[in-house]
């Protein structure tokens, strides 16, 4: 599909996603659809799934699932997710509303209930981070460890998130994957204070919440921490830009799976 028609259906899955919302929230919630054309640069850079089995894990509302359908009509797509309930049940609807066909499945990252090398490839969107909230570093190590686990080899695993340039490195280093491609990208994306507003408000409740998902006692006072923290960088933002932009920059990292991969049992 050509980037035009990609941008159209964003266009069009961005007004059914946010028509039961008015004003500045409209603004927030639309950004899960396309990421500011993060997921379209995204997409454009990974290998060509062709008729492949992929999973996209910690799959959230499906949103990525819906630009891989978008770009690789024919590839087989399994989404993973921790739950399907609450905000995450949309992810059926989104996927039937954007015309993706995708098997949804409820699981805990760190432990996929899938066989050995049941996937050609695997990716994970912005979600990362989530694990990390919710289960720490050793989520994350062990979700990177599982990913790996049910990739055969040769096969690619695509990682999409915030974090700096050595840390995924490490990760990907630590989970036995060798790095093809590696590179950044900001948002498409300028909001002014009464939207910046809204989205901190939201966020910080959507970190308090990710939290207590990992059983945490002290989610309340964490989450005070980060909202201070979140709105710092908004501050300096405005102040120094004029305007906010939400994430980023997100990178994205593009990995083989070695012949000798660590198993699922491998973490040090």
């Amino acid at each position: 599909m050509e980037e035009h028609e990609i941008e159209g259906r964003e266009r069009t899955l961005r007004e059914w996603f946010t028509r039961r919302t008015t004003g500045e929230r409209t603004a927030v919630d639309g950004l899960d659809i396309g990421w500011g054309g993060v997921q379209r640069w995204a997409t454009s850079r990974m290998p060509d799934l062709a008729s492949g089995r992929h999973l996209d894990f910690a799959c959230g509302y499906a949103t990525f699932l819906a630009q891989l359908g978008w770009r690789f009509p024919e590839a087989r797509l399994v989404g993973l997710n921790i739950d399907f309930e609450g905000a995450h049940a949309l992810a059926g609807p989104l996927l039937r509303e954007a015309g993706v066909r995708a098997e949804l499945v409820q699981g805990d990252a760190r432990g996929m209930p899938f066989p050995d090398a049941c996937f050609d490839s695997v990716s994970c969107f912005m979600g990362l981070q989530d694990i990390e909230i919710a289960f720490g570093e050793q989520g994350v190590r062990q979700s990177l460890l599982e990913s790996v686990r049910v990739v055969r080899s040769p096969g690619t695993v695509c990682l999409l998130d915030e974090y700096p340039r050595e840390r995924f490195e490490g990760l990907v280093r630590g989970a036995g994957l060798s790095v093809r491609d590696l590179a950044a990208r900001e948002l498409d994306v300028k909001w002014d204070r009464a939207t910046t507003e809204c989205a901190l408000s939201l966020y910080a409740r959507g970190w308090l919440e990710q939290r207590r998902l990992g059983g945490s006692e002290t989610a309340t006072d964490e989450a005070a921490g980060y909202a201070h923290r979140l709105r710092a960088e908004a501050e300096r933002q405005l102040s120094s830009r004029g305007y906010y932009v939400p994430f980023g920059p997100v990178r994205i990292v593009i990995c083989e799976k070695a012949g000798d991969a660590p198993g699922e049992n491998s973490l040090g």
